[in-house]
């Protein structure tokens, strides 16, 4: 027999063997073997080798030992020639080698003590898949071949492992995966009597988290597409110049700048040549790594720093949440970027175009999160990825499409979940930067419901009023990341209100502006969307003062007009013009967070104005003057693209925000103006508002098909179009015979007024772009549109 075909079923059958033993360390619910102490005690064991905790808080670790087999008696050896257990895979007549090495036929497991098999430890060797990660003398990682039983193999050949080959996981085991997943209780929950009487109900100790070597197996087809993802990584020095772009305008979105220098360090240095190289048996033994950590729950403590949080989530501890997060940023990147910036010159032979490159990172990003809810991730890291992965889904798919909605629900269930609408104040669990950083995530989504809710006409999923409304104090990313006397210093030049007072403007101080509105966005949502109220006006009344409140409390650069700051090419907005990129690019975006603030304030009195013409049945009078202020606004940064040549995304969404809103306003007015052929100049003077309307037409012309929103623009544009055309072409003059009704049709439009949907801006543009204007010149009336529910 050929001696290398000996060797081979010699490694075979010992790896089969080795699978038998293995086994024994499991119950037959797929749970690990508790040490003798705690199985006797009946106490939950946390199965650390060579001792678990629960022996060493007891004084007691000569006493922890593993048994294979408690409760069972000494059996006498099999006679020759039996088998032990399942056939081994070497007896299987379909059993396929596998294309990666079989482990040597002369390795041996360390985990035998006395006999006894201890629960396999992965925190520390990270084995999988037939492979092992070893630090060399250069930092680097590579994957060699390790003693230890694979887990799983991937079925590159298209056939699977002989079930007896792999680990399974019995259906008990699986659905103990989930039995620690509740998440926060509030007071009225089920176990809040028990919580609240410690001294008088014995409260067992809570259940600690589930070690993952007791969780079932992953599949081989996860991992592999595990591997394809990373398979992108490959190109990371390239990503590093679309990260780099991003942090010379602005901090993070909700992750802090310095987290990603040490994501993408760490991971860099530990697996860069593996990356590089892009072996797919290197990149699947890394994927079940990534799988394996992602299923862990990330601990912290007071004293953890941020530079600490980060590093546990990199490198060796990378996680499905740190490769999402990188490859949303990278996409948003591209989004928000033009087709013609000379970032893409490297990549676009191979990517194609812009929104190929970036549609491709969403697609992978996308994966992950899958990944994360395979995994029933609940953390910090996890709510981050979340919000940035909506963030490029909405810039891609659009704000009205039934993706962004359903993300956005998610992310509100699980900012719900993890407790954080109840606010997170520093305490001896939670270090500062923490605290921090779950209110801005909080404050973060909050504010994007109402925007969703406002857009889409939906009641929104967070309610002030089940909240404690805590707002992270007005510190940039940098200061975040600081310790120790450096924090301390810091936190002297904070205020007792939160504001810094340095003047410096980061996206804090921006959150904190656009979260209190959002307050007030919301009475106005449930006055607009509620049912019918007795004390309406009232309401609207004291919305109105606290309002007026609200604005007087702003800090002084917000009452500095956003029109000041783009008609001044060198408007500093809270900083000394510099000729470096970082300054020019902090300008670009404190302006363009100036405008999109205030046209969000804009947005409020109009929806509150929309809200009194169709429940108190007002006139428009009030409403005009708002909606020209808001259009005139939308058009000034339009007409500086090139000022905010980074941040295209932001201006389309100014575009379908605010100005398909009040550019239909404006519209709608001015056809029943030339229908009724009375020209109220001073409030809506035609030429002007002829001029504007076309002007921001061309603006809706020029967004792309690859914009999420083009949909939306493109309908716009129609229903504005049209608009013009009657207006500036109007049909034949009415027929003598025909005077008496038509005078009677335009007595019937105006009182009709502005009777059009009301609560939903994108119902507004479908009944927009559906009435048939011919009709309303010709009979006077504005129809009624077909399946339109008209508020």
């Amino acid at each position: 027999m050929d001696p290398n075909g000996v060797e081979r079923q010699d490694a075979v059958e010992a790896t089969a063997q080795d699978a038998q033993d293995l086994q024994v360390s499991y119950r037959r619910n797929g749970k690990l073997f508790s040490c003798e102490p705690c199985r006797k005690g009946k106490l939950r064991c946390d199965h650390v080798t060579p001792t678990c905790g629960r022996c060493i808080k007891r004084n007691k670790p000569g006493l922890c030992v593993y048994h294979p087999a408690p409760l069972t008696k000494t059996r006498t050896s099999p006679p020759p020639g039996a088998t032990r257990g399942p056939a081994s895979p070497a007896s299987s007549g379909s059993y396929r080698f596998s294309p990666y090495p079989a482990p040597p036929a002369t390795a041996s497991l360390d985990r035998r003590r006395n006999g006894l098999m201890s629960p396999p430890e992965i925190a520390q060797g990270a084995e999988y898949s037939g492979y092992r990660l070893n630090g060399t003398t250069t930092g680097q990682s590579s994957l060699v071949q390790s003693p230890v039983l694979p887990m799983q193999q991937p079925a590159l050949d298209g056939h699977q492992r002989s079930a007896s080959s792999v680990l399974s996981a019995t259906p008990e085991s699986a659905m103990s995966f989930r039995d620690n997943k509740t998440g926060f209780l509030g007071p009225t929950a089920y176990s809040a009597v028990y919580t609240e009487n410690p001294g008088s109900l014995s409260i067992l100790e809570p259940e600690e988290a589930e070690d993952v070597s007791n969780l079932p197996p992953i599949s081989p087809e996860k991992i592999q597409m595990g591997a394809d993802v990373l398979a992108l990584l490959q190109d990371m020095p390239r990503y590093q110049r679309f990260v780099q772009r991003w942090f010379d305008s602005c901090d993070g979105i909700v992750v802090m700048q310095p987290v990603f220098r040490v994501w993408i360090d760490e991971m860099w240095r530990e697996f860069g040549s593996l990356l590089s190289e892009g072996r797919p048996d290197q990149l699947y033994a890394l994927s079940e790594l990534i799988w394996r950590n992602t299923r862990r729950p990330m601990k912290t403590h007071g004293q953890m720093t941020a530079h600490e949080w980060a590093k546990a989530a990199s490198g060796r501890g990378l996680r499905w949440e740190v490769v999402g997060i990188l490859l949303s940023l990278i996409g948003l990147v591209a989004v928000n970027l033009s087709n013609w910036d000379t970032i893409f010159d490297d990549i676009r032979e191979a990517i194609v175009d812009r929104a190929t490159f970036a549609e491709r990172m969403r697609k992978a990003s996308d994966q992950c999160l899958c990944y994360c809810y395979e995994c029933e991730t609940l953390n910090d890291l996890y709510i981050c990825f979340m919000y940035e992965d909506l963030v490029l889904l909405e810039c891609l798919k659009g704000d009205a499409h039934y993706s962004s909605w359903q993300r956005t629900g998610e992310l509100c269930d699980a900012v719900v979940a993890m407790g954080l609408h109840q606010g997170n104040q520093t305490d001896v669990d939670t270090p500062f930067f923490l605290a921090q950083l779950r209110k801005k995530i909080f404050i973060s989504v909050y504010a994007r419901d109402k925007v969703v809710a406002s857009f889409l006409g939906r009641p929104p999923r967070l309610s002030y009023r089940y909240c404690k409304m805590d707002m992270p104090l007005d510190l940039n990313d940098e200061q975040l990341f600081e310790t120790g006397a450096e924090l301390e210093a810091t936190l002297k030049t904070i205020d007792a209100d939160g504001w810094n007072t340095c003047g410096n403007l980061n996206r804090n101080t921006w959150i904190r502006v656009w979260f209190l509105e959002c307050q007030l966005r919301e009475e106005i949502l449930e006055l607009a969307l509620g049912p019918q109220q007795e004390d309406f006006e009232l309401r609207s009344n004291g919305i109105r003062r606290a309002q007026e409140r609200l604005h007087a409390s702003f800090p002084g650069f917000m009452k500095i007009s956003p029109e000041e700051v783009l008609n001044v090419s060198e408007g500093t907005m809270g900083m000394e013009a510099h000729s470096g990129r970082r300054e020019k690019a902090m300008r670009q975006l404190n302006a363009l967070f100036l405008v999109c603030i205030h046209a969000g304030i804009m947005h409020t009195d109009f929806l509150l104005q929309r809200a009194l013409v169709s429940r108190m049945k007002t006139d428009t009078k009030q409403l005009i003057p708002i909606s020209r202020r808001l259009l005139k606004l939308i058009l000034l940064a339009q007409a500086k693209r090139d000022f905010f040549r980074d941040f295209q995304g932001d201006l389309v969404y100014l575009l379908t925000t605010h100005g398909l809103p009040s550019a239909g306003v404006l519209a709608v007015e001015l056809l029943k103006q030339e229908q009724s052929r009375q020209y109220a100049q001073d409030i809506l003077p035609r030429s002007e508002i002829i001029q504007d309307i076309s002007v921001f037409i061309s603006a809706l012309a020029a967004v792309g098909p690859g914009e999420g929103n083009y949909g939306i623009c493109n309908q716009g544009r129609r229903a504005l179009k049209r608009v013009l055309d009657m207006v500036l072409s109007p049909p034949a003059p009415i027929p003598a015979a025909q005077q008496q009704q038509a005078g009677d049709g335009a007595k019937g439009f105006d009182e009709m007024s502005f009777f059009m949907p009301t609560g939903n801006d994108a119902d507004f543009l479908q009944w927009l772009d559906t009435v048939e204007f011919d009709a309303v010149l010709n009979n006077g009336a504005m129809p009624a549109v077909g399946g339109a529910d008209l508020v």
